[in-house]
């Protein structure tokens, strides 16, 4: 027999034990594993390396027993090796090189991302600042008699300082209504540039107030900056108050009219029966559903405009109300057109584009919402005048933007009319004239004036004929021509005119006008020109005279229908937004318009400015080029050429378009470089300069979007339209032909404007610009992140879950060799991170998610014959929608499964380091104050050691305590609290209680090799696992957080106002009763092994077995159903979490009677045996009372803390 050692181990014959009760199995060293199982988690060694102590003092012990002194020595050493790593940086590369690469794949991406969400805008900011001089009327009258929210939201009348000399309304009311977290002071912008708009229009028009035009007045309402985006119960209150706001508005003008006249005429003005109102934001989604409200009044609104407002879908989907308010009030929006109850509302929706970093544009298209007569959805990139991508808060306050709105909004106002509005008709005239830069079908409507002019050659200074059908003018030919027609007439009008003959011309020709309008500017115009300075007229000779130049064609003309000429954007002086923008005219008339006449006429003011340009060319039709670049192709670069063959020249048309047949999609940028080309022609003059640089233009054929740039090499398309979640109720009036050609989409269509009399062609190269390209992905997908972390956090506990049923126990481990070292039974988050890595359960979700757009997309063509419209449409809305094509779809959500997995941990991580260092923090503490360490070391299984070294068997009893706080807790969320808060307090108690189960695992854990007891190891195996359950759930509670948050935010801002009405769920328990639950229970005990007796290996009961397959069901089906549904209604995923936490919580309270109905519990709680307290407990039990301590010579302080406490 071995004596004792020099390091002050005692003779190991005292501590092998001897007897009945002993479980100890001796082992030789080699001997294999016994009872050890794969599937608990191969090399997780670094999670528990305290087990290897345990298993090297029970191998030691049996090696002592049998007195093989040398054998036990050697297994020893090995074991101490084992407990204190020579390698620690390699163990931990080699059992978390999965979560590395994953957290180093992540953060690169996540940083690329934020990178372009910030710095890669394909747009950049033109704006110029606006100023106003405001002054708010509090309107104190309006108070708790007309509104019940008086005391919560607040109604102003806003005046202009030089303006508004009176603090009363009297012209025509408008209502300004804020957005998410918006202030009533954000009018000031709108209003003041009306008032000037206003001002200048009497100024030139005097007989204005005779026609209805008399201003407006702005009412503003304080919403208490109410984050309505995210609280639909807010979005109710909200439109509620502006239906009493509107009522009180029109109660005020009986009195007002008749106190202030404005006409001098004595016209009389109506009075007013309802209200413009003007909504940023989540306005516009308030005004509308004040439509659906009980105390609306009909007809008190007849146009709404929305500036950036997400009509078609939330934002963020974080809770349940405001998914309900947007789906009622689109569908009675869509239906309202149908059935008469909307017919005379205007609905214009005006959204700022890529730079709107806030909402998703696409959600702000409502051509699928109403009809075309009723609505009009445009980007601030194709406003006239403005030209810009604006972002979200300077839609507001951008000069160029408030100056064309208020221009528009002065257009329409008649007070003549109750409506105090032009008719429906006559005022989306003039509002798509004022805002399209659109020359096709009539966009801009047609000089109907004109087409009754009757004119000759008389009327003119002189005729001149261009034989080639091509006018080109600069200020020299025009005062060249001028000069030689000199003398010829008796008197000396102030136009010429241009003839281009019809000869030839097809059905498909048309007649093309390109000018710049300085080339009409005389120098003291200061800059004015004309409104039409250019006419187009339809001509036929009468016959032919001579003027000593050459023979002048006599012809009578007339008037043709021609559209108003479109502006086409150039740059502005130094590129400053301050300064003025020069734009070119462009005008395109069909042939059909003037195919009975022989001549084409350009009417022109005789005499040229001192710059510009005039091109007018009868052509044979505009160039146009099909392409279908698939995004496979755009993998590399793609080239459109004009000419293709490199034959055909670009002759004399202005303009090319080219349609490229792209997927609607709305993930890609395509980055598109513009080279142009000069060669030599035979057929005409090439010119040394060219008169302006190429412009380029994108559409979609939809009218919404559509961007201009100029004199740009390189430039960014983007795709902007449809949002990627359809209502069923719009599929289903598939009929209506309004409704169904604004959901078509006919591909990416690009003009190009360049000057055919220098350029010979271009080349246009096409590619994916992926860098831009991520920041589009965060604006339409940000949700799905979401989603796909909380569908991770169920497959880590899932996977823990696993582990901990199918994993060793305490008893097989405590056989186990150095050799042959257990895992530890519950695993950690980062350890089943680390296995759901390598057991290919990532590669799975990145086939899912690759796989499912590609299946829905299949099952809907195969199915769209078969299924209704309203089926069709919710299968569509699966997942990420319908938005693009299958496999483009599949690469957003591989990437999202990735960059969720390591968000997932990453959190793991945050709050694996915080309670570890709070844990080690206070139990150091504890050791120094013994009041501290007397509380703090209080623990049930530290308190079941009996002083001989055995557990005290004892059932599980409900302290008094945390019975009396639930109750107090269930009456708080039942009358004053959000049950949102009672979340918060679970989840920090939760948090609290990880913290302090690490801090007994600290104080439990041996701390040096010479000091261990099996008793220790086994008590720190127990509190070590219970540690991981209780950070498992912090991890899996955490993805619930952000659905608490808006909520909580609206709770605390009505506070401050003294309001205490809450939506009715917010005090509903069974939306917390799941947290609440398994709280209470996993406060002192881990989850039940659902699994047999690794001891006696007896099967599992039958109720065991059907927990267990139920459990691992429950977590599935969350897992597909957050998979399937939760992108586009993400708050649903609070429910899966409360129900799975529910789960759980039965489960738990299921052990005692599981322990009933087992054989071998069974025998442990007859009148021979005592009641374990606990499965654990249990398990371990019979190793404890076998062990005694090995040493104690050099224990250390915590050593002795705990020791004191066993004893």
């Amino acid at each position: 027999m071995v004596g004792q050692q020099s390091t002050g181990i005692v003779s190991r014959k005292t501590i092998a034990g001897s007897g009945p009760n002993s479980r100890l199995s001796p082992h030789p060293a080699d001997s294999p594993r016994v009872g050890v199982s794969t599937v608990a988690g191969e090399d997780e060694r670094d999670d528990n390396t305290h087990n290897i102590t345990k298993q090297s003092l029970v191998s030691a012990s049996s090696s002592s027993a049998r007195g093989d002194g040398a054998t036990s020595d050697g297994l020893e050493d090995r074991c101490r090796k084992s407990w204190h790593s020579e390698r620690p940086v390699v163990e931990f590369l080699r059992t978390r090189i999965g979560v590395l690469c994953l957290l180093l794949v992540s953060v690169v991406v996540g940083a690329i991302t934020a990178q372009s969400y910030f710095h890669g805008q394909p747009d950049v900011a033109g704006c110029a600042m606006s100023y106003s001089r405001p002054r708010f009327v509090e309107q104190t009258e309006f108070d708790d008699r007309w509104t019940r929210f008086s005391t919560k939201y607040k109604l102003y009348l806003y005046r202009e300082g030089g303006y508004d000399a009176f603090d009363e309304a009297f012209r025509i009311p408008i209502l300004f209504v804020p957005g998410n977290a918006g202030s009533h002071k954000q009018v000031r912008s709108i209003a003041s540039a009306s008032a000037t708009a206003f001002m200048e229009l009497a100024s030139k028009n005097p007989g204005v107030f005779d026609r209805g035009q008399i201003g407006y007045d702005y009412f503003t309402v304080g919403l208490n900056e109410e984050l309505t985006a995210l609280h639909g119960y807010s979005i109710l209150e909200q439109a509620d108050f502006i239906n009493d706001a509107i009522r009180y508005i029109l109660s005020l003008y009986p009195e007002t009219r008749a106190k202030h006249r404005l006409s001098s005429k004595g016209t009389t003005f109506a009075l007013p029966t309802s209200v413009v109102v003007v909504g940023h934001s989540m306005g516009g989604v308030v005004a509308r559903t004040a439509f659906t409200l009980p105390n609306h009044i009909v007809g008190s609104i007849q146009a709404i405009f929305t500036l950036s407002t997400p009509h078609n879908n939330p934002t963020a989907s974080l809770e349940y109300y405001v998914d309900k308010v947007y789906s009622s009030v689109n569908s009675f929006w869509r239906h309202g057109f149908h059935n008469g109850t909307l017919d005379d509302v205007s609905l214009v929706s005006i959204a700022g584009g890529n730079l709107d970093s806030m909402i998703n544009s696409d959600y702000t298209y409502i051509g699928e919402l109403a009809p075309g007569r009723n609505s009009l959805s445009i980007l601030s990139t194709g406003v006239d005048d403005v030209w810009l991508s604006l972002d979200h808060q300077c839609i507001l306050w951008c000069a160029q933007m408030a100056k064309k709105f208020s221009k528009m909004l002065v257009r329409i106002m008649d007070a003549r009319r109750p409506s105090q509005l032009l008719p429906l008709d006559q005022r989306m005239s003039i509002m798509r004239q004022l805002l399209y830069s659109d020359w096709e079908n009539g966009a801009n409507g047609v000089a109907e004036a004109l087409t009754a002019k009757q004119s000759s050659n008389d009327d003119y200074s002189y005729v001149y004929t261009h034989e080639d059908g091509t006018t080109r003018l600069v200020p020299e030919d025009m005062h060249s021509l001028l000069s030689k027609n000199q003398g010829n007439r008796a008197r000396e009008p102030s136009s010429a005119l241009h003839l281009l003959p019809v000869n030839g011309a097809t059905s498909n020709s048309m007649a093309q006008l390109l000018y710049d309008p300085r080339l009409f500017v005389m120098a003291h115009d200061s800059g004015s020109d004309a409104a039409y300075p250019v006419v187009l007229l339809g001509c036929n000779s009468i016959k032919a005279a001579s003027n000593g130049t050459k023979a002048e064609t006599r012809v009578r003309c007339q008037g043709i229908p021609a559209p108003l000429p479109t502006k086409l954007p150039m740059r502005r002086v130094d590129d400053d937004p301050e300064q003025p923008l020069f734009a070119l005219h462009y005008m395109e008339v069909p042939a059909a318009t003037f195919k009975q006449f022989e001549y084409v006429g350009v009417q022109t003011p005789a005499k040229p400015g001192v710059a510009g340009f005039l091109h007018a060319a009868i052509v044979k039709g505009v160039e146009k080029l099909e392409s279908g670049p698939s995004y496979l192709r755009l993998l590399r670069p793609v080239d459109v050429r004009t000419p293709p063959d490199g034959k055909s020249r670009m002759g004399s048309s202005a303009r090319t378009r080219i349609r490229l047949d792209v997927p609607e999609s709305p993930f890609f940028v395509l980055r598109g470089t513009l080279t142009m080309h000069r060669g030599t022609t035979s057929s005409r003059v090439m010119t040394a300069a060219p008169r302006f640089e190429p412009i380029i233009r994108q559409s979609d054929g939809r009218r919404f979007e559509s961007r201009f740039w100029y004199d740009q090499s390189t430039v960014d398309f983007a795709i902007h339209g449809r949002g990627a979640y359809v209502p069923s109720d719009v599929i289903s009036n598939a009929e209506d032909s309004e409704l169904k050609s604004a959901g078509q989409w006919g591909g990416l269509v690009i003009d190009v404007w360049a000057d055919p009399d220098y350029y010979t062609g271009f080349e246009l190269a096409l590619q994916i610009n992926w860098y831009s390209s991520l920041n589009r992905t965060i604006k339409r997908y940000d949700m799905a992140l979401l989603a796909m972390s909380f569908v991770w956090a169920c497959l880590v506990m899932l996977h823990q879950l696993r582990t901990w049923n199918t994993g060793v126990s305490l008893e097989a481990r405590q056989n186990s060799s150095c050799r042959g070292v257990a895992t530890p039974a519950f695993p950690s988050c980062l350890t089943s991170i680390e296995r759901l890595i390598r057991n290919g359960t990532l590669a799975v979700l990145l086939g899912a998610a690759v796989l499912t757009p590609i299946f829905q997309e299949v099952v809907a063509h195969l199915m769209q014959n078969v299924w209704s419209p309203a089926r069709l449409a919710s299968w569509n809305n699966l997942f990420m929608g319908d938005r693009g094509s299958g496999w483009v779809l599949g690469l957003v959500p591989a990437l999202l499964v990735v960059v969720s997995l390591g968000f997932v941990a990453l959190e793991a991580i945050v709050l694996t380091a915080i309670c570890s260092v709070a844990s080690w923090t206070v139990a150091e503490v504890s050791g120094r104050f013994e009041s501290t360490r007397k509380h703090w070391s209080r623990h049930d299984v530290l308190e079941a050691v009996s002083e001989d070294g055995r557990l005290k068997p004892r059932f599980v009893t409900i302290p008094v305590r945390p019975l009396i706080a639930t109750v107090a807790f269930v009456v708080f969320v039942c009358t004053f609290v959000p049950y949102q808060f009672a979340f918060l307090v679970i989840y920090m108690a939760q948090l609290f209680t990880a913290i302090r189960t690490m801090g007994h695992a600290y104080l439990a854990a041996p701390q040096s090799a010479t000091t261990l007891t099996p008793q220790r190891v086994l008590v720190s195996e127990v509190l070590r696992d219970r540690a991981r359950y209780q950070l498992g759930l912090l991890l899996f509670w955490t993805s619930s957080l952000p659905y608490c948050a808006p909520e909580l935010l609206v709770w605390v801002r009505n506070l401050s106002v003294l309001w205490f009405e809450d939506a009715p769920s917010d005090h509903n328990l069974a939306n917390m009763a799941g947290y609440f639950a398994l709280r209470l229970l996993a406060s002192y005990h881990i989850v039940p092994r659902l699994t047999f007796n690794a001891t006696e290996r007896l099967a599992p009961s039958r109720t065991a077995w059907w927990l267990r397959i139920m459990t691992y069901a429950f977590f599935g089906s969350a897992v597909v159903y957050a998979w399937m549904h939760s992108i586009r209604r993400p708050y649903i995923l609070y429910s899966l979490a409360n129900a799975i936490s529910a789960w759980l919580a039965l489960v738990q309270f299921a052990e005692f009677p599981l322990r009933l109905v087992s054989p071998v519990q069974r025998r442990v709680l007859s009148p021979a045996a005592t009641p374990a307290a606990s499965p654990i407990a249990a398990e371990f039990s019979g190793f404890a009372r076998s062990s005694t301590p090995l040493a104690a010579p050099s224990a250390s302080r915590s050593d002795d803390r705990l020791d004191r406490k066993l004893r």
